[in-house]
C-alpha cells in the first residue's frame, strides 16, 4: 500500500468525511471556533437569527432569559431545575412548539429551556469575545445526527 504524505493523507480524510455524509443526505453548517475553546453557530429562532453555542454536553437546547422577547417565546416556568457544570440549581422557563433553523435543516416544533446565562457570557466578555443568545444541546444534536468536523469546522445534520 502506498504510503501518503501527511497533508495528502488529512486531504483525503477532509475530502472522505465531507463526501460521505453529503452523499447520505447532510447539510453542513459552518462552525465559528472562539477564544474559549468553544464553537459556536448561527441558528434562526422562530425567525430571528441568533448565535449559539455547540454543545453536546448540555442535554438541552437553551436560551439566555434576557432573549425571551428577542425570540419571539412563550413560555412557563419550568417544573424542574437545571444544573449545569458551572453553577448550583437554577430557576429556568421552558417554551414549546418553536420554529428552528439551522442552516437548511427544520425542526418546526422545538422544546428550549430558559436560564439566567449571564456568568456564560461574562466570561465571554473577558476574553473580548461577543455575547451568545443561547446552546445548541445534545437534544436537537441527537435529533439530527449531528456530526462535527473539528478539522474544517462544520456541523453536520441530517436533512429530514
Amino acid at each position: 500500500m502506498q504510503k501518503y504524505s501527511n497533508a495528502l493523507y488529512i486531504y483525503l480524510m477532509i475530502y472522505t468525511l465531507s463526501t460521505l455524509l453529503r452523499r447520505k443526505g447532510y447539510l453542513r453548517v459552518p462552525l465559528k471556533k472562539v477564544s474559549s475553546g468553544h464553537y459556536t453557530c448561527k441558528i434562526v429562532l422562530n425567525g430571528i437569527i441568533g448565535v449559539f453555542i455547540v454543545d453536546s454536553g448540555a442535554s438541552h437546547t437553551c436560551v439566555a432569559l434576557e432573549k425571551e422577547n428577542h425570540f419571539l417565546l412563550k413560555s412557563t416556568k419550568a417544573e424542574k431545575q437545571a444544573t449545569s457544570a458551572s453553577s448550583a440549581d437554577m430557576d429556568t422557563r421552558q417554551s414549546a412548539r418553536n420554529y428552528l433553523r439551522i442552516g437548511n435543516w427544520i425542526q418546526p416544533k422545538q422544546e428550549v429551556i430558559l436560564f439566567d446565562m449571564k456568568t456564560v457570557n461574562e466570561a465571554f466578555e473577558q476574553l473580548n469575545e461577543n455575547a451568545v443568545d443561547g446552546i445548541l444541546g445534545a437534544d436537537v444534536l441527537q435529533q439530527a445526527k449531528a456530526v462535527i468536523d473539528y478539522r474544517r469546522n462544520g456541523l453536520y445534520l441530517l436533512k429530514k
